[in-house]
């Protein structure tokens, strides 16, 4: 099967973006694709640890359950300095990263690219 990445901008309670995020990476997995999940600016919030939305799906919780079924979640190092996201706020199996380092390799090794944002 292919590999499928996906930008997101979109911070988890902005907006229903992240939903759109977690319900596409969902049908990927379940046709048997590889997916890589990025997110820049608002889109890093994704992966803190410990979100409780009470009247919102629970993206970063979603996110945790796909990166057990394989799913690669990382996000800019950059833009969660920038909102007060530290190493170790992160969710287990996220990876705070880079757009050097791991988003050019996930451009390169993907076969679709979907980006989601405002």
């Amino acid at each position: 099967m292919g590999k499928m990445l996906i930008q997101t901008r979109s911070g988890t309670m902005m907006n229903m973006d992240n939903n759109v995020v977690t319900k596409l990476a969902r049908a990927a997995l379940d046709r048997g694709h590889e997916v890589m999940v990025f997110g820049y600016g608002e889109g890093v919030t994704a992966i803190k640890d410990g979100q409780d939305p009470r009247r919102f799906p629970n993206v970063g919780k979603i996110l945790q359950d796909y990166t057990q079924e394989g799913m690669l979640v990382t996000v800019c190092e950059t833009c969660c300095y920038a909102r007060g996201i530290k190493r170790g706020e992160e969710f287990p199996g996220s990876k705070i990263g880079s757009m050097t380092n791991d988003l050019s390799v996930f451009v390169s090794d993907a076969d679709r690219m979907v980006t989601i944002a405002r």
